[in-house]
């Protein structure tokens, strides 16, 4: 059985990209900076409004875990990814775009449309998501390639796996095989309204299986009710053996078994925010799957988050390993 670095698991979704004015949002009512669940006619309609607007849209294959492991496998990492799609041409197009960008794709297929996110991003580089989950929503546990976590170092889960009763039931149950095969489990909280959404599940699934919780201070403070980030880092210090919390312009702090590491951050020109937290994650993992210590895997994930921000879209279009390298001054 092939070996891999990380088994992801999450929603495939079609990436849907334009860049509009903080007056459009207001315009239409769309609070900003928050993933939003839409339904196929809801998202159609602000695909009619960007188009009256005469705004540009691009496409790419993405969904969170699928953007991690993608830029998993363009720092050199060997990565997995398991999700629902349809059987439509959005479906056959993600499947070949895995592929391209050289993740093994474990897909469950089904008739219906594949997933889609529309995100609108700001001049700022904060982006707003509306998605419509599609086939996603109908992950199975006969879905999952058991054989394929178990042989992985990590299995990387989302918090947008928990919006749908068919897909937690099959999270519950791949948490619980991860834990028998002693299979270590990372968690991204995902999203502020994601973590509203599920408080109570997400502290007693974190306590229960995680190792390693990646979120940002609003997903950490929605979480425990708090302000605090020493408060927080406290809390979740108890809980997992190790906590790599965002802070965005102001870099990233790892809590690793009790001890604080905090991450410089990268000065660049911010274009576009979709995917920073998912490319942070995908350096994270490749450098610990690696044998890089704490900090080390923390500046991987901190240079390869300010690739994918100067660019429009979910990764970095470009040879991300060659970038990292110039920034950390190591070889990776």
């Amino acid at each position: 059985m092939k070996k891999y670095d990380v088994y992801g698991i999450c929603n495939p979704l079609i990436d849907i990209l334009s860049h509009v004015s903080e007056s459009f949002l207001t315009k239409y009512e769309i609070k900003k900076n928050v993933m939003h669940l839409v339904s196929f006619e809801e998202q159609k309609n602000i695909l009619s409004n960007l188009n009256s607007e005469n705004l540009s849209i691009e496409y790419a294959s993405g969904g969170s875990a699928a953007n991690s492991m993608i830029g998993l496998s363009q720092l050199g990492g060997v990565a997995a990814f398991t999700g629902k799609i349809g059987k439509d041409d959005h479906g056959k197009i993600y499947t070949q775009k895995l592929k391209d960008f050289g993740v093994d794709g474990f897909l469950g297929n089904e008739d219906g449309a594949t997933g889609s996110c529309l995100v609108l991003v700001t001049d700022n580089g904060d982006r707003t998501m509306n998605t419509f989950l599609g086939k996603s929503r109908d992950l199975h546990e006969k879905d999952i390639n058991f054989d394929v976590m178990r042989s992985s170092k990590y299995l990387y889960l989302t918090g947008y796996l928990w919006d749908t009763d068919p897909q937690k039931e099959t999270v519950l149950k791949t948490l619980s095989e991860a834990k028998n095969s002693q299979i270590n489990v990372a968690l991204s909280l995902s999203d502020p309204l994601c973590v509203s959404r599920h408080k109570t599940d997400f502290k007693k699934l974190i306590k229960e299986y995680v190792s390693i919780l990646f979120c940002n201070q609003d997903e950490i403070f929605t979480l425990l009710d708090t302000k605090i980030t020493q408060e927080a880092l406290r809390i979740i210090s108890e809980w997992v053996d190790t906590l790599v919390l965002t802070l965005g312009e102001k870099g990233a702090l790892i809590s690793h078994l009790g001890k604080i590491i905090y991450i410089d951050p990268i000065s660049v020109k911010v274009i576009d925010t979709t995917g920073a937290g998912d490319a942070f994650a995908a350096g994270y993992l490749y450098g610990i799957t690696n044998n890089f210590n704490q900090l080390d895997s923390g500046r991987i994930g901190t240079a390869l988050a300010a690739a994918v921000i100067k660019q429009t879209g979910p990764r970095y279009n470009g040879d991300a390993k060659k970038f990292v390298r110039e920034i950390i001054g190591k070889i990776i």
